[in-house]
């Protein structure tokens, strides 16, 4: 990952190699005017020079951060805490709710402040970031003059940071971003006054509480002061150098102001620490990303090349007070801060956290350049200069290793996602900010306030003004405590789960936090705005019920559609999702029971077994765990199994009222491992596993045993290593028409794929009625066991034979048929390769497929074939979830055609997954099995 970043540099700089040879030109023409008009010109003169020369770099720093202008989404979760501030609600982000989601106390209460005497806030950031843009400059110019061994005419570090695109970007973003580093800047002059201990300390302290980890800055600076005392007292014993009443005059403002303001902080939030803290996890090192962000730090700005000029200009003896100070400073900040940043991984907005060193650097490289170049004479002095024109020409040489809107690296180049599309009124070009405002319109503006959950809060938060719960953890507690389960883009490494949007009151949400399988049951749309429900509101859904043009979740008929239609896994899901979606509705109980009169449990063992039952031994338990073919979160198993663990579960059925008897399992088949029906004390029906990997249905047909007790027993016997079993769902059929089987002796028009594929996951596949059914079908490929004779595979990517599940690495497969399905991850998404399935004579029905995995549908794909072109593709999601499908054939009735599982990727998510292709038949067609 560096030597990319590197690479992508180099190509950038080459790139860019006219203009870079233009500013070289320039910087050395500059260095000459100031050596030739140095003894010509009188200090007036020189003065003038100076400030012309600093206003020309000024001008043309802010035309180039005029042209980028932006207000960044961060930026917006500010000025939201501002506006709470000024409505009397505290700094807070939802009224009523003290989360410390920000961490730019001064930044903020300024514009609090504004905001209280009408200032547009939106405004006042974005100009106040510019005048700080410019002061840091002005003052960072007026450093160097006064430190400077002679009066400068050319201010090299001021053109510097002008012409710097990590400086000038951040002069609009609306951020504290600049605010502190002008505070830094202002710090450093202030030290150079008489008696400006006090004045440094301020500033440095305002600059602490503009961003809490510049207090690092300010004991950097009070360490410099010490050092300045202990080396230029040489004369003085050493205790009698230090000058306490100094200390305590920088030390002043820390006590005055900053500890107030902390144990303020503390007792109004109530943690120690900003939330931000605990939501990016800054008590962890990141030093990986900490690396990459200081790679692309120097490549990009030029300190590749100017940090070796600065560390060459801080060597020699000390000149002065003044420049030791100086020297120190930008020494100690560099290590310490620099190292701070590179710790806590730096952050995702390129350039960010490195923008207050940049004046800091500047100076103490100039200063002390001036000082050297003075010091030099012939050909040292010479190669010095020219590293010195090098270093300015590269650090205004704009460098751009990211495309607009690309993330990267961990890496964005924000500005070009959050533009100022107009200024008066102010209007954000991001598209967060239209969201927000149609949020506002469906929401605000009819007297409703529901809580929102969304992850960037910024823009949408300052729109909508609805009450947010946070879901990256910046403003809401609960979230920002959650540890981190995979490293990745700082700040968004935390996610809160729905059962914590849940948790803290969200009633809707703009993505789809219920996932696909309840994205219909959830969606919700108001004048042509789509949100979607976490849960049911029924003051908030009759009030949009009287909105024309308004689409609401209806679950009364989603229910009893669902108990018609639905399989039992389908059954057991909506269940779940139903008891907590339905909590406010007041049928609530009336519509749970609709489902759970189809379920028809007898044990599901989510997290319990039945009432009643009788455990044995230790060799059973219940177990959380996905398995292809059970149900729910949790099945009952005795595997894996070392060898010796037996167990026997009995479950009481009473007197036995249903036809039907059904249940999922899997397994090491052998003697001792079995689960049988127990009639009045004798064994009637006998099951053993038939598939190792996964759980496959069973049925039991018992109107004969009507009326009669019984018992269900569930029994691993075997001692043997590797023995045992997996057993889920098990549920009596309801015996209605809406039952399975009852549908398929029924007759149902259409091509019934989704019946027969609905079927195959509740009966066995040896069914009389589910074999009837399936003679609707010319073609039926289920990749059970090996792929149809006649098969053509080429390639490594589909192995030699279907694949039973994952394989390596893979993630978990869902979504797939019986035993097994084509996967195109055998080697990995480096591997390629194509399955070619027999030829066959098209009738103009389509071909139903089941299809997961990459998105790319040119290389990753399973497409119909004839006379050598594909004619028709489908794709994946870049998931391993297998989802239903169809390939047209109605254009090509009567021609020769095939289906191909093609692989042609190498890239990421570069492999195909496919299972179960049917064709339905024409009348009196034959199956092909």
């Amino acid at each position: 990952m560096l030597l990319e970043i590197v690479v992508a540099a180099a190509e950038a700089i080459k790139a860019s190699l006219p203009l870079l040879a233009g500013l070289i030109l320039g910087a050395v023409l500059l260095l000459f005017l100031e050596r030739f008009l140095a003894g010509r010109v009188s200090p007036v003169v020189k003065r003038v020079l100076y400030a012309i020369v600093l206003l020309g770099g000024i001008g043309a720093g802010l035309a180039l951060a005029w042209k980028i202008r932006w207000l960044c989404d961060d930026a917006f979760i500010s000025f939201r805490y501002a506006r709470n501030f000024s409505r009397g609600e505290g700094l807070v982000f939802n009224p009523g709710e003290w989360v410390e989601g920000y961490t730019n106390f001064l930044w903020t209460l300024v514009l609090g402040l504004l905001a209280k005497v009408r200032v547009s806030i939106p405004h006042a950031g974005l100009f106040g970031n510019l005048a700080a843009y410019v002061f840091a400059i002005v003052f960072v110019a007026l450093v160097v003059r006064k430190a400077s061994p002679k009066p400068a005419i050319i201010p090299f570090a001021a053109l510097c940071l002008a012409g710097s695109r990590p400086f000038y970007t951040f002069a609009s973003s609306g951020l504290e971003t600049m605010p502190a580093a002008m505070l830094v800047a202002v710090g450093m002059w202030a030290s150079l006054r008489k008696n400006g201990a006090f004045g440094a300390g301020l500033a440095f302290i305002a600059a602490a509480l503009t961003r809490p980890d510049h207090l690092l800055l300010y004991g950097c600076m009070g360490l410099a002061i010490v050092a300045e005392d202990l080396i230029h007292h040489e004369e003085r014993p050493f205790w009698k150098r230090l000058d306490l009443r100094r200390y305590f005059a920088y030390g002043a403002p820390l006590v005055l102001f900053y500890v107030p303001y902390f144990l303020w902080r503390w007792r109004a939030y109530g943690d120690f620490f900003p939330n931000t803290y605990y939501a990016k996890s800054g008590n962890l090192t990141y030093w990986s990303q900490g690396l990459v962000y200081a790679t692309h730090f120097l490549f990009t700005s030029g300190a590749v090349i100017w940090i070796p000029l600065f560390l060459l200009a801080l060597a020699g003896r000390s000149r002065n007070r003044a420049e030791t100070r100086l020297r120190i400073f930008a020494l100690l900040s560099l290590l310490v801060y620099g190292r701070y940043v590179v710790k806590v991984g730096g952050d995702f907005m390129e350039h960010r956290f490195f923008v207050s060193l940049l004046p800091i650097l500047a100076v103490g490289t100039e200063v002390s350049l001036r000082y050297r170049l003075r010091e030099l004479a012939g050909p040292a002095r010479a190669l010095v200069g020219s590293v010195a024109a090098l270093a300015v020409a590269v650090a205004v040489l704009p460098v751009r290793v990211l495309k607009p809107y690309e993330k990267r690296w961990n890496l964005a180049e924000e500005n070009t996602f959050y533009p100022v599309k107009n200024v008066f009124p102010f209007e954000s070009g991001s598209i967060y900010a239209g969201m927000g405002e149609r949020v506002h319109k469906t929401f605000i503006a009819r007297g409703l306030r529901p809580k929102l959950s969304i992850d960037c809060i910024g823009l949408v938060g300052w729109y909508a003004d609805l009450p947010i719960v946070d879901a990256y953890g910046l403003a809401n507690r609960r979230i920002a405590h959650k540890s981190i389960e995979k490293r990745g883009r700082p700040g968004h490494e935390k996610r809160g789960s729905l059962e914590d949007l849940l948790a803290e009151g969200a009633v809707v949400d703009l993505g789809n936090p219920w996932g696909e399988k309840f994205k219909e049951e959830t969606r919700a749309n108001v004048d042509g705005s789509t949100f979607h429900f976490l849960r049911w509101d029924p003051d908030l859904v009759k009030a949009l019920r009287t909105v024309k043009n308004t689409q609401i979740p209806d679950p009364a008929r989603d229910i009893a559609v669902l108990a018609r239609t639905g399989t039992r896994s389908d059954l057991l899901e909506s269940l779940a999702f139903y008891e907590v979606f339905l909590e406010r509705h007041p049928d609530r109980e009336k519509l749970l029971g609709e489902l759970r009169g189809q379920i028809g449990e007898v044990a599901d063992f989510e997290g319990h077994l039945p009432a009643g039952a009788a455990m044995k031994g230790a060799g059973l338990r219940i177990e959380k765990m996905r398995r292809m073919g059970a149900t729910g979160k949790s099945l009952l198993v005795s595997l894996p199994d070392a060898g010796g663990g037996t167990g026997t579960l009995e479950i009481d059925l009473g007197v036995l009222a249903k036809p039907e008897l059904r249940f999922a399992l899997g397994g090491k088949s052998s003697p001792g491992v079995r689960v049988e029906l127990v009639v009045d004390g004798a064994t009637q029906r006998t099951a053993r596993p038939r598939a190792d990997r996964q759980l496959v249905p069973e049925a039991w047909q018992i109107e004969d045993l009507q009326g009669r007790r019984a018992s269900l027993r569930i029994v691993d016997e075997d001692k043997a290593p590797g023995s045992g079993l997996y057993i889920d769902g098990i549920h009596w059929s309801s015996g209605t028409k809406e039952d399975i089987r009852a549908r398929l002796r029924s007759g149902v028009p259409g091509n019934g794929v989704e019946l027969f594929r609905a079927a195959l996951t509740e009966l066995p596949e040896n069914d009389p009625d589910v074999i009837a059914f399936a003679a609707r079908f010319a073609i039926h490929y289920s990749f059970d066991e090996v792929f149809p004779e006649g098969t053509e595979i080429t390639g490594t990517a589909f192995g030699k034979a279907p694949a039973t599940g994952p394989t390596g690495n893979q993630q978990e497969i869902t979504g797939f048929l019986g035993r097994a399905l084509a996967n195109g991850y055998h080697g990995g998404d480096a591997a390629k390769g194509k399955v070619a399935l027999p030829m066959l004579t098209l009738d103009g029905q389509p071909i139903h497929v089941l299809v997961g995995g990459g998105k790319d549908c040119q290389k990753t794909f399973v497409g119909l074939e004839v006379d050598g072109r594909i004619v028709a593709r489908s794709c994946g999601k870049n998931d391993e979830i297998l989802r239903p499908t169809e390939l047209s054939t109605s254009a090509y009735a009567g021609k020769q055609g095939r289906v191909v599982i093609v692989d042609e990727s190498n890239g990421n998510w570069g492999h195909i997954l496919a299972d179960d292709v049917l064709m339905p038949a024409p009348p009196q067609a034959a199956r092909v099995n």
